[in-house]
């Protein structure tokens, strides 16, 4: 390596690493301030946020004791102003439509989370009104709505009741008035019954309906999704990667795409079997993994990360992925993370830059999706105190994420521009005696592997063998990427540094051992169901690279063995 770079590195990888983490695979870590605005008026968990007419919005949920409130409260010169609702909607369906006002439909009957609710009605941000209409087909808590296209919206998803596809439409009323009229329609059964699904829309006013965790909160393994028209369909994607479920969430706010142009793009996370969590690419029925330039972080300062939701940010160009300390339950305090993902600027060989953001310990955990604020902040009203759904906060946090320059706590001080010099010159002549008195020695010394690139070859490995990779015989380092959520890059390199071999050097090995079981098991099994059911593309190449691996051929190794 030239010596300039090696000074350069030396010298300012400590700055480069200000504000990261060993354990965070990588991805650079960034301290934020978080602003405290003006308390609620009534604690709430299990509450919508929402912004409606340009105001900040809270709705329903329940206050303390475990209650629902039929109240609402919205932001205005800095303070809050609470108004009574029609019903109660504690764990409920909010969806902002493009007319402007808020369906609010369904939620818990009882307090302590008991029951479900039929009940409807619709916020007009004007007249800050609310005004019940009826109920839809089904009794749902925990469900979820979107708007599509048409004006419709489709409602799917329940809670300790079953799940089904139904739809929301105001149309006039048709008697010769201008009045509106409110209708459920129920459209039908679905295959997998979940609770708070996920509602992505498609083109031909169809939407995508996926999650993993069914009507009674337990977690649902399933590679189906529903449609609205049309068939369940299967994910290729959800063998290995299943979606995380999102709670209180509208879908709407990891939209990605142009309506204009008839792209239907959001973002979705996703885990795998390991807890490994990435970042899928929804469009359609097409749902892929998306390339990030380090793994998603699962850990921060020796704190497991669980992680939620996904709020994008399209003006920007970056979408924001939710998370807190994963023993929030224990914790009278905890750290609450935000993934920055630049998807704007993703490519296939570096992925999309991401960065984690987290704050000091707070003593909220959220119940509800942040919302994202017309300057690029993140907000979060009310959630739990002690993480109790019967100790709910009024607390509203600000998260200063917005597109002007972050408080990050990583600035260079002054001070520190003249010790660069010295260490700089320091170095310079640490490299000439070392060079000097070992210019004729020829031993070299091996790096210390990092414990980044040692977790990142277990993972390697562990897909080898469970999924049994290999056996593809156009594997391509990609393909690798792909199932673990990282980049290409890093599989080499990590494949290079620690086991010394090229990427298909290390996948031959293990065909080859795979060769081997299935020749001990069989030995007059045909040597072309071997190399087929082992990888290789051809007789040619299996036979050259088993001589290449073991020195003997097929034959000979069998007779040894």
């Amino acid at each position: 390596m030239p010596f300039c770079l090696i000074l350069f590195i030396s010298v300012f990888s400590p700055l480069l690493m200000v504000g990261q983490d060993s354990k965070s695979l990588l991805c650079p870590l960034v301290k934020i301030d978080v602003e405290q605005l003006s308390d609620l008026n009534i604690p709430r968990s299990g509450h919508q946020v929402f912004y409606a007419g340009g105001e900040l919005m809270v709705a329903g949920g329940h206050t303390n004791g475990f209650v629902p409130t039929p109240t609402a409260e919205y932001y205005q010169d800095g303070k809050w102003h609470t108004m009574q609702m029609t019903y109660n909607h504690d764990f409920a369906i909010s969806v902002v439509l493009k007319s402007g006002k808020v369906l609010l439909a369904g939620g818990l009957e009882q307090p302590t989370g008991i029951g479900q609710t039929f009940s409807a009605e619709l916020y007009d941000p004007l007249t800050h009104t609310f005004r019940g209409f009826g109920n839809m087909q089904r009794k749902r808590a925990g469900a979820s709505g979107l708007e599509i296209d048409s004006g419709q919206v489709v409602i799917a998803g329940n809670w300790y009741n079953d799940d089904g596809i139904e739809l929301f439409q105001e149309k006039q009323s048709g008697m010769g008035d201008h009045s509106l009229r409110q209708s459920f329609t129920y459209i039908k059964d679905v295959a997998v019954q979940r609770s708070c699904p996920h509602i992505f829309r498609m083109e031909g006013n169809d939407v995508l309906i996926v999650g993993n965790c069914d009507t009674k909160g337990d977690t649902l393994l399933s590679t189906c999704a529903e449609r609205l028209r049309g068939d369940s369909v299967h994910i290729p994607l959800f063998e290995t990667w299943q979606p995380i479920s999102p709670g209180d969430y509208n879908d709407v706010a990891s939209f990605i795409g142009d309506e204009t142009k008839n792209d239907y793009t959001y973002l979705l996370p996703v885990q795998d079997h390991t807890g490994q969590v990435a970042i899928a690419r929804v469009c359609g029925t097409d749902i892929n993994l998306l390339p990030t330039a380090y793994p998603v972080p699962m850990e921060c300062m020796g704190k497991k990360i669980c992680y939620s939701c996904i709020i994008a940010d399209r003006q920007a160009g970056l979408a924001y992925l939710m998370g807190i300390d994963a023993d929030y339950y224990t914790s009278p305090k905890i750290h609450h993370y935000i993934l920055s993902i630049d998807y704007g600027h993703s490519s296939i060989d570096g992925g999309a830059p991401i960065t984690l953001y987290y704050t000091d310990p707070l003593p909220v955990v959220p119940s509800c999706s942040h919302v994202l604020t017309s300057d690029g902040n993140l907000l979060m009203a009310g959630g739990m105190i002690n993480a109790s759904n019967f100790t709910p906060s009024k607390h509203v946090y600000l998260f200063h994420v917005g597109r002007k320059p972050l408080n990050n706590h990583a600035s260079i001080s002054r001070w520190l521009v003249p010790l660069l010099i010295l260490t700089s010159l320091l170095l310079i002549c640490a490299f000439i005696f070392f060079k000097n008195k070992k210019r004729h020695q020829t031993a070299s010394i091996e790096p210390e592997v990092s414990d980044t690139a040692k977790a990142l070859m277990e993972r390697i490995d562990k897909v080898m063998e469970e999924q049994k990779l290999y056996q593809n015989s156009e594997l391509k380092l990609q393909d690798v990427a792909n199932a673990l959520g990282t980049n290409r890059r890093f599989i080499s390199e990590s494949i290079n540094s620690q086991v010394g071999c090229s990427f298909s050097q290390f996948v031959n090995t293990y065909r080859i051992e795979h060769a081997k079981q299935l020749l001990r098991k069989n030995a007059g099994q045909k040597i072309a169901d071997v190399y087929y059911e082992s990888g290789f593309a051809n007789e040619t190449t299996f036979f050259r690279t088993f001589k290449s691996v073991t020195g003997m051929t097929p034959k000979e190794w069998l007779n040894k063995s």
